[in-house]
């Protein structure tokens, strides 16, 4: 029998791929199954495929007559991570700019740091007090958590070809 192959694809900036991220963790140790993590940019994919999100998540957050549908997603969004065990806290302004992030895992999963870094990324963005991951001090410290050389990390990131 082949080997089962699972990808999982996620973006650090959506909370859904961050509790799917804490949930799939342990579960791919028990099973030894091997991942195939693969980092997308979001964002890029909603431009392409799903232009009206935007305007519908910000008619979520903005329109008073969707107030009971906040309410729940708020609602839902805490119990998910109470089941994940991880904290989540809707960063202001939200989404942030996820394009270094993102760039960034992909240096980090050059360096053998995917894992590490992809935590550090999603819990500084949900349960950080400096969310704003687009922000070079913020990247810094990122970089130190996971493992990076930050030089390294920079240099990269600033490379189209990430």
């Amino acid at each position: 029998m082949p080997t089962p192959r699972l990808e999982f694809f996620y973006d650090c900036s959506s909370p859904w791929t961050y509790f799917a991220f804490t949930r799939l963790l342990p579960m791919v140790e028990a099973l030894e199954v091997p991942v195939e993590w693969r980092p997308i940019l979001v964002g890029g994919v909603f431009n392409a495929v799903n232009t009206g999100v935007y305007a519908s998540r910000e008619a979520l957050f903005s329109d008073p007559a969707n107030a009971p549908k906040l309410a729940y997603y708020l609602k839902d969004l805490n119990d998910w991570a109470a089941l994940c065990g991880v904290a989540v806290n809707w960063p202001d302004g939200h989404p942030i700019n996820a394009v270094k992030a993102m760039r960034g895992a992909l240096y980090a999963d050059e360096q053998g740091r995917l894992l590490p870094y992809s935590r550090a990324v999603f819990e500084t963005y949900w349960g950080g007090e400096t969310p704003d991951i687009s922000d070079d001090a913020v990247l810094t410290g990122i970089c130190e958590r996971s493992g990076l050389e930050p030089g390294g990390f920079f240099a990269a990131i600033g490379n189209q070809d990430y």
